[in-house]
């Protein structure tokens, strides 16, 4: 299920596409969290007034504009990974659900675009390893017969 997670150009199973839905949404979420703490920690240093008026007001705001933003990132970002590794930007229904995940990502969040990335990761020709299985290769005729 967390067999290969980094490696984008696997084609995966059903369960394996549910552990990098997983992994990659917490991920998002901590890259989205950091950089909207990043932006509240600049706003406030530029415009200490506000943020000591305000308060939490101030840090809910950030969140809720730059979260957004944050989530559109992280989409876009895995989503070209994934069709590029995968060589799938000529495939149809992969640069649909890619262009269909965008948006979800600026209404839903990543929850609901991950799981858009996550049925594209089960597209491809190169199938995922078994454990103990070694990585096949083309076989080439070195020593052709004679």
């Amino acid at each position: 299920m967390f067999k290969n997670l980094f490696d984008l150009s696997v084609k995966r199973s059903g369960l394996n596409a549910l552990g990098f839905y997983i992994v990659y949404t917490l991920l998002g979420g901590i890259f989205c969290g950091l950089f909207c703490s990043a932006i509240a920690v600049v706003y406030c240093m530029l415009n200490p007034v506000m943020c000591s008026a305000n308060g939490a007001d101030v840090g809910l705001r950030i969140g809720k504009t730059f979260g957004v933003l944050g989530a559109g990132v992280v989409t876009l970002a895995i989503g070209i990974a994934l069709l590029t590794m995968k060589k799938l930007w000529k495939s149809v229904p992969a640069v649909l659900l890619f262009l269909a995940s965008l948006p979800a990502s600026l209404v839903f969040g990543c929850m609901v675009s991950m799981i858009l990335l996550s049925i594209i990761t089960t597209f491809g020709d190169k199938l995922e390893m078994k454990d103990n299985e070694e990585p096949r290769q083309e076989s080439k005729n070195e020593n052709p017969p004679q």
